[in-house]
């Protein structure tokens, strides 16, 4: 009894085991087409073909790994060049509409394209990868072999191994700011709730928007470049999110009275 016993222990490790590193349950890609929440489709086939890695996102909304682990896979994301290199990024969603993806990015600091599982045809590429657990971050080489299909844990250190590994080149992005412009330098949180903003005039018409903490947003203003502003009374923490040309700068938490 007690060797059918640490046979069966055994057999169910080793099952476990197998199942932690294949999360994505197919070896050669999938092909598809999808859109993402600005409305740019992307073509799986289309990237390989033209000799691009292809690293996948796969997450929820209210997956605590997923807002755990965003700003990882974004950092990567910016270390490969920002899909201007030979490596391409793609979020790929299960379950939620465009809104509610671009809310999650907002909150989590995603940059690189995000696709909704019911408006951007996420739900069926999940399907077609057969994706067991969230966020399942894969990697897929020119050939369309899947070279990792589960990077685990999904940290930028980890993630940066593999795609280089898998042949992707690190370079740099192209940005609207200059090098040495850093976001702490022209955006300063004070003691007394408000936000001092300092931003060069190299930063083409900026934008603040507020969030509440569950993705919804408040209000949103055009800011001076030199100045104080207020956050929107609210009662607990608001994401502050500062953006010039459709490109995320940064992201805050900042606690609002009413």
């Amino acid at each position: 009894m007690i060797r059918i016993f640490r046979t069966l222990l055994i057999i169910f490790a080793i099952t476990i085991g197998i199942l932690a590193k294949a999360q994505v349950s197919i070896d050669t890609a999938m092909n598809f087409t999808v859109k993402d929440v600005a409305g740019n489709q992307h073509h799986l086939f289309e990237y390989l073909d033209a000799g691009k890695i292809v690293v996948i996102d796969f997450f929820t909304v209210t997956c605590g790994p997923c807002q755990t682990y965003a700003s990882h896979v974004n950092h990567a994301y910016e270390h490969f060049g920002c899909n201007e290199g030979n490596v391409v990024f793609l979020g790929i969603n299960w379950g939620a509409e465009n809104e509610t993806v671009v809310n999650f990015d907002t909150l989590y600091g995603i940059t690189f394209p995000s696709v909704s599982g019911l408006q951007g045809n996420g739900n069926m590429v999940v399907d077609s990868f057969e994706v067991r657990s969230y966020p399942t971050v894969c990697v897929i080489k020119p050939d369309r072999s899947i070279f990792n299909p589960y990077i685990w844990l999904p940290a930028y250190d980890s993630i940066v191994q593999v795609v280089t590994e898998a042949g992707g080149i690190p370079m740099n992005c192209t940005v609207s700011v200059q090098e040495n412009e850093k976001a702490d330098d022209y955006i300063k949180l004070l003691s007394d709730g408000s936000i001092f903003l300092n931003i060069p005039a190299s930063i083409k018409e900026p934008q603040l928007h507020f969030y509440s903490i569950d993705g919804r947003l408040i209000s949103s203003i055009k800011p001076p470049n030199t100045g104080t502003v207020y956050a929107p009374k609210s009662n607990g923490i608001v994401i502050l999110r500062l953006s010039s040309e459709n490109r995320l700068l940064d992201v805050r938490k900042i606690v609002s009275g009413t």
